[in-house]
């Protein structure tokens, strides 16, 4: 088995060079692992005591101190500096001086002295090259800010120490203390396979995407299994030491051990994974945590520019793409371009993407992230259209994202390969997954709310066509009354007059007909100024304000309460629905304050600046519990400030009520003028 395992181990590391070779990765790369392949067979020879292999393990390993080093600087992605050079042409040129004796050797110089010493100096070279070797990467790992450099690092590294932990823990050291038990090195050895097979996987890791889940879990199992078994026989070596218990009692111990190795299963196993986890993924996964932001983001997204920031900036950056786009679904279920970024103008034919195409298709029915290989496979017969062509061609695409909700395809999102050499692992698939099935539900969400808005805009214009067209019947009425019905009434009181005097003994039936007719007069004209306020048009808000509080003040006689105006001069410079909209508000307000209030005393404020105006009625009388909410107000038969809000609203500003019983009542009114007076 120890012959074997060797073997194993040399085959192992030539397969990887062979592989590398293929992959037309040369240099040092490909000298360092068919080194290592050949000075573990040549070690196995000059064991079994032949001499030619013992000079030839002794050549290999001279060559293989310099070599090591060489190679795993290249892992740091960086150039080499001058006494990185300056450093591997002395150390080369040692291997030549070390080296040249033993070829040039002849058989009755094999057994002096010298030749022990030039051994012994080859294996001291050896192990200073793998210590200098592990201090630079600890160093660059520290420093350097390559990602695709600490994951090669960390592999190596992580790889080594699962090879050579279950030599070390389960066969060196329990032999070594006198344990009852150990495993047999037939077995441990072989587990040095796991040497090669982790720089193979650190060379083709982007090729074995699809793996890296399986080898986390089968990596953390393997170890928990070597520390369990570590601790088992650590155990053992402990109570056979300190009791001195013969080995016959071994079972029943064996069993304690078992019941408290159960206990730590789970804490370990969970440890174990994580640091499996760090050794795929590492620190730079950190990143999830910028992504978890963007996920809990994406569930309160509700327009488009903020689903653009958090996909294009936020999630790419993170993701460390190259490029991105990101196309939404239309009404007509269109795919249009809503935003992109590392790519070319000339890229885009219109920035569409037919919903209705094959490619559209495709990625509705994938409802995952597609890899950009695996869509021009798919699609290489299809009959696609023009724009879904000259998507398909645009390059560096590493994943099409389709962004589905309810079964349906919302977007679609571009993300582009990374740079430098680095690539999406396993772990960014399975996020970018996630992410794009949450974005499905975020574009749904925002197209629903679009369509929302649009309503209410609609909605909007049609109550406020609604509120010009009625204030347009209103001044109609108001002429017609005016220009008929008050007309014919001053008509026939004339004649009413004229018939008096002629008919002197009916005079006072006359009189009373004339006083009635006079009153229905005052009451049309009292309609008609509620229906067109007076001025309002001619001489613009501030006079029909103190015009109708002046009305107030003459019909409601000395027991109206005390009204005062406070109120900037404003002429027609207000838009007529802002005016209109103003004036209605301050009409029922007073109404509200005359009428329920029990008030005193009234204060009508009213200031216009650039950006906005502000008006508010204020009262000294009874007040009233506001409810949280304006509608609630129709419950309580507020009817009137109900209107007021719907029409502050309409307009587009925002109305206020501040009141309690005993303490009066104000109202106000914000309505925004953006400039237009």
């Amino acid at each position: 088995m120890l012959d074997l395992a060797a073997v194993l181990v040399a085959a192992c590391f030539w397969s990887v060079g062979l592989a590398l070779c293929l992959a037309d990765q040369l240099g040092v790369t490909l000298v360092f692992f068919l080194l290592a392949a050949s000075a573990a067979a040549a070690g196995k020879v000059s064991i079994l005591g032949g001499a030619t292999g013992a000079r030839l393990f002794h050549i290999l390993l001279a060559w293989l101190a310099p070599v090591t080093f060489h190679f795993h600087h290249t892992l740091l992605t960086r150039p080499l500096s001058r006494a990185d050079r300056i450093l591997l042409a002395l150390w080369y040129g040692l291997a030549a001086v070390c080296s040249s004796p033993l070829i040039l050797m002849s058989a009755a110089l094999q057994q002096t002295e010298w030749l022990l010493i030039l051994e012994r100096s080859i294996y001291l070279g050896l192990a200073f090259s793998l210590a200098l070797t592990a201090l630079v990467l600890i160093h660059d790992f520290r420093h350097h800010l390559s990602p695709v450099a600490h994951r090669h690092i960390r592999l190596i590294a992580f790889g080594n120490v699962i090879a050579i932990a279950p030599l070390i823990l389960l066969s060196l050291l329990p032999q070594a203390l006198g344990a009852p038990a150990y495993l047999p090195f037939e077995l441990t050895v072989l587990c040095l396979l796991i040497s090669p097979l982790t720089y193979g996987f650190s060379f083709f890791r982007h090729r074995l995407v699809r793996t890296e889940v399986a080898l986390n879990r089968m990596a953390g199992y393997f170890l928990l299994i070597t520390l369990l078994l570590s601790v088992y026989l650590s155990a053992g070596v402990l109570v056979h030491r300190l009791t001195g218990l013969p080995e016959s009692y071994w079972p029943l111990a064996s069993t304690l051990f078992d019941v408290g190795l159960l206990l730590l299963f789970a804490r370990l196993q969970r440890g174990l994974q994580q640091l499996t986890h760090w050794a795929l993924y590492g620190n730079e996964f950190n990143y999830i945590n910028m992504v978890g932001r963007v996920a809990e983001s994406l569930s309160h997204t509700l327009d488009r520019e903020m689903l653009r920031r958090l996909l294009l900036n936020e999630l790419a950056s993170a993701m460390r793409a190259s490029r991105s786009a990101l196309f939404l679904k239309e009404h007509d279920d269109t795919l249009i371009l809503l935003g992109a970024s590392g790519f070319e103008r000339q890229d885009w034919a219109g920035g569409q993407l037919p919903g209705d195409g094959h490619l559209a298709a495709y990625l509705e029915s994938a409802g995952k992230p597609v890899p950009d290989a695996h869509l021009r496979r798919a699609l290489a017969e299809a009959r696609l259209q023009p724009q879904e062509r000259v998507l398909c061609s645009l390059p560096g695409i590493a994943f099409w994202l389709p962004l589905i909700s309810s079964g349906a395809l919302q977007g679609l999102l571009l993300m582009g390969a990374r740079s430098a050499g680095d690539y999406y692992t396993a772990e960014d698939e399975r996020i970018l997954a996630t992410l794009a099935h949450q974005s499905g539900v975020a574009a749904y969400n925002v197209r629903l709310t679009e369509q929302f808005r649009a309503g209410r805009q609609e909605l909007a214009r049609a109550h406020q066509q609604l509120l010009i067209g009625r204030e347009q019947e209103r001044r109609e009425l108001a002429h017609e009354l005016h220009d008929d019905a008050v007309q014919q009434l001053l008509g026939i009181n004339y004649q009413l007059a004229g018939f008096g005097n002629v008919a002197q003994g009916n005079s006072t039936s006359l009189q009373i007909i004339q006083q009635e007719v006079l009153s229905v007069i005052t009451q049309l004209r009292r309609v008609i100024g509620d229906l067109r306020p007076a001025g309002l048009e001619e001489f613009g808000l501030t006079s029909a304000l103190k015009g109708y509080v002046t009305r107030l003040q003459r019909e409601g006689g000395p027991e109206l309460p005390v009204i005062e105006l406070d109120v900037d001069k404003v002429g027609t410079t207000l838009l007529p629905s802002t005016a209109i909209c103003l004036f209605r508000v301050a009409q029922e307000g007073l109404r509200n304050s005359l009428k329920h209030a029990q008030a005193h005393h009234i204060k009508l404020k009213l200031r216009v600046s650039p950006s906005e105006a502000i008006l508010s009625v204020r009262d000294d009388g009874r007040g009233f519990c506001v409810p949280a909410r304006l509608s609630e107000l129709a419950q309580a038969d507020h009817f009137g400030l109900l209107g007021m809000a719907e029409r502050v609203s309409w307009a587009g500003g925002q109305f206020v009520v501040h009141s309690r019983p005993g303490l009066g009542t104000e109202i106000t009114s914000r309505i925004p003028l953006n400039g237009m007076r």
